[in-house]
């Protein structure tokens, strides 16, 4: 019989009812309760087998016993960290960074590792396990985002995730994303009239770009510092043409880059 475990906002319920694994998402969706996640194990081919699943969309699943443990331990390990990140950093699910160590798959926030797992596959190759790992951190990433109402991020911020670790700078222009050099400006504009008529917050989380509309959200990374945040474009300029992107102080302190006045940054489009 399919073993399933459930948490739910910081409670761990153990059952072995799969009726209930299939009726609990959507009463979950319909009630507005916390997102559920649920670790189950199962036997395939005569291997043991775990997958994690949140609101019943299947995250992740092992098969198997390996050096770091079996499958029914690394689901049960996985699964309390996820419930741990919708419940502690809720909040900052927006912000949340694909990323890697080695052949283990890392998510990121602001820059500080908040969770390190194992991916269900990986490779001999160090360059090929690195990119399964950035792979299997952004499909978590987005089970995520969709459990907190977010929308998912398109799989090209995988290529800004290992342009990072690699120190190169993301070879993609356009609707995705850019990359460049970032100012920040603050006092002497602070009160004024953004662009789209606001009032400037020089403490808010805002930016000047050239062209994007309105509105927009942006998740720029500091490439020194692995730092990161979300923005929203209300203004126009930067008026200095080496520079893609002009940040409110606010957003500057968030990526350290406050004191250089300007950085050499990832951005990527989020909505």
């Amino acid at each position: 019989m399919k073993r399933t475990k459930y948490y739910i906002a910081g409670t761990l319920v153990a059952t072995g009812l799969l009726a209930v694994l299939c009726t609990a998402p959507a009463q979950a969706a319909d009630t507005g309760l916390a997102p559920e996640v649920v670790s189950s194990t199962f036997e395939e081919n005569g291997e043991e087998c775990a997958s994690v699943t949140i609101n019943g969309e299947e995250v992740i699943s092992y098969r198997g016993e390996t050096a770091t443990g079996d499958a029914e331990d690394k689901a049960e390990s996985l699964a309390e960290s996820l419930e741990e990140i919708l419940d502690d950093e809720k909040d900052s699910i927006e912000a949340l960074m694909p990323a890697k160590e080695g052949s283990m798959a890392v998510i990121k926030n602001c820059g500080k590792t908040i969770l390190k797992f194992e991916p269900p596959a990986t490779s001999q190759n160090p360059e090929e396990a690195g990119k399964l790992a950035i792979k299997t951190s952004l499909q978590v990433i987005n089970a995520l985002r969709m459990a907190s109402g977010t929308t998912k991020l398109p799989d090209t911020i995988s290529s800004f995730a290992e342009a990072s670790l690699s120190g190169r700078l993301a070879n993609i222009e356009g609707a995705d994303g850019f990359s460049g050099r970032a100012s920040w400006y603050g006092p002497n504009f602070h009160g004024r009239k953004t662009s789209n008529g606001e009032r400037y917050d020089q403490e808010g989380m805002t930016a000047a770009h050239r062209t994007l509309p309105f509105g927009t959200k942006l998740l720029v990374t500091n490439r020194s510092t692995g730092k990161s945040c979300v923005v929203k474009v209300n203004d126009r300029g930067p008026y200095h043409d080496n520079r893609v992107i002009d940040l409110s102080k606010g957003a500057a302190r968030q990526l350290n880059m406050v004191s250089s006045g300007v950085a050499t940054v990832d951005v990527f489009v989020l909505q």
